[in-house]
């Protein structure tokens, strides 16, 4: 199985914006400033998010298509309009 290297650049305080304030951590905890960050993504990784995108992808698809179904049938006003009217009870 290959693996992807992937490259996360870290930012220090100096590259950020300069009126942009550094707030500490809560609890004294502190990450250190030369965090390592060398993921690497396999073959059965990159095909899990593949998988994940083409679900919501087609799910978004299915949803956009049976709205546009409705919304374009002939009888849509029609079913819009009745729903909107209260129930009148008979005296």
């Amino acid at each position: 199985m290959s693996a992807l290297p992937v490259v996360i650049p870290e930012i220090s305080a100096t590259e950020t914006h300069s009126s942009a304030r550094v707030h500490p951590r809560p609890c004294g905890f502190t990450y250190p400033a030369t965090a390592p960050s060398n993921w690497k993504l396999t073959d059965r990784g990159i095909a899990v998010v593949v998988l994940i995108a083409a679900v919501i992808v087609t799910a978004a698809l299915m949803v956009i298509g049976i709205t546009a179904v409705r919304v374009t049938s002939a009888d849509y006003h029609a079913r819009s309009q009745q729903s909107q009217q209260a129930p009148t009870e008979p005296h």
